[in-house]
């Protein structure tokens, strides 16, 4: 949200360079994609075939859009041009810099282990 047509580039114009690797190369290539993808989702947990609700306009659209146009180009990529793809979405992680606080599983996971309270599973 701080820089949001970086963010953008990055998803998309960052990708795009990295498919035409791989085809040249004849490599596999892996996109760490990401839930943000559902947008707001109104169906728990999501399946493969839900479709998401999104925002493209939200506060956070640079980056849910850009991967959605990241994995649809590999999909592209992977009809068009024989690439090798897959596609990772990934759920409730925890890194530098992210908030105790933030109300995501590992999060919660951890800052009730440093309390010494009970996990909630």
């Amino acid at each position: 949200m701080y820089n949001p047509i970086k963010t953008l580039k990055t998803n998309t114009i960052g990708t795009l360079n990295m498919l035409g690797l791989a085809k040249r190369v004849g490599a596999r290539l892996l996109l760490a994609s990401t839930s943000e993808v559902y947008g707001d989702p109104e169906v728990h947990p999501q399946s493969e075939e839900y479709w998401g609700h999104v925002n493209p306009i939200g506060p956070r659209a640079c980056y849910d859009e850009g991967k959605r146009v990241a994995e649809t180009m590999c999909y592209a990529y992977m009809k068009q041009e024989g690439v090798e793809v897959r596609v990772a979405r990934i759920f409730n992680t925890f890194g530098p810099r992210m908030h105790m606080n933030d109300g995501r599983v590992v999060s919660n996971f951890i800052l009730q282990a440093l309390q010494g309270e009970p996990l909630t599973v």
